[in-house]
């Protein structure tokens, strides 16, 4: 089928083929020609005319999602008080910065910080005396 396009993978638009869309949709070029060059979906194209069309501006808006509880200096020091002490909890760390945050904000830091969790082992490693 001609007018079928191959299935790409899914990714965002950078602000550069945003700007490409605008300035080439405001030149009056068809849409179809527009998704060619960028290499892009027709819908993409559309949605992101409409966009501009409607609020003026084609950058994605900043500041979506929960806000954050903690400050950097805040994050830092979680990561700081699980390495200087490895058996730490996550209660004495919550008390420790001050701020209501609950146990998977500490746990999500230290993963981002690559701290994984030192646990003892299930069993002890056998040894040539155990054969």
């Amino acid at each position: 089928m001609p007018g079928k396009r191959a299935r790409r993978n899914f990714s965002q638009l950078s602000e550069f083929k945003r700007g490409l869309i605008i300035g080439r949709k405001t030149a009056g070029w068809p849409t179809r020609r527009v998704a060619d060059q960028v290499d892009r979906s027709e819908c993409a194209i559309r949605n992101c005319w409409e966009q501009w069309t409607r609020e003026g501006a084609h950058a994605r808006k900043t500041g979506s999602g929960a806000t954050r509880k903690t400050t950097r200096r805040e994050d830092r020091r979680i990561v700081r008080q699980a390495l200087v002490d490895p058996t730490v909890t996550c209660s004495t760390i919550r008390a420790d910065v001050g701020v209501a945050i609950v146990k998977q904000t500490i746990s999500r830091h230290l993963a981002e910080a690559n701290i994984k969790s030192k646990r003892p082992f299930r069993a002890l490693p056998l040894t040539q005396e155990h054969r």
